[in-house]
């Protein structure tokens, strides 16, 4: 399923574990279904690395990677994540 939908509903940075953490709201669409999902999208700044945690979804590391790539190059996501110091670059 591809993501149709985006919506962050509330980001924050975590001191001491060094990550911004990002809550969503994901909508998948795959013809004329569609399944709504929460996640928690973390980015390590230092390391610049990604990790999408799916809430009550089960994915494989690549299906995961797909996610995260849709996700940070989504309109919507960007202009959340410019909000922070960290700017998306790429």
């Amino acid at each position: 399923m591809k993501i149709y939908d985006i919506a962050v509903n509330g980001s924050g940075f975590d001191n001491e574990y060094n990550f911004n953490n990002y809550a969503l709201t994901l909508v998948f669409k795959d013809g004329e279904t569609e399944k709504t999902v929460r996640a928690n999208l973390r980015h390590y700044p230092t390391e610049n690395e990604w990790d999408l945690n799916p809430i009550f979804y089960e994915c494989t590391n690549d299906e995961k990677q797909i996610m995260i790539d849709q996700i940070i190059n989504n309109d919507n996501f960007k202009s959340a994540f410019e909000t922070i110091e960290n700017r998306l670059e790429g």
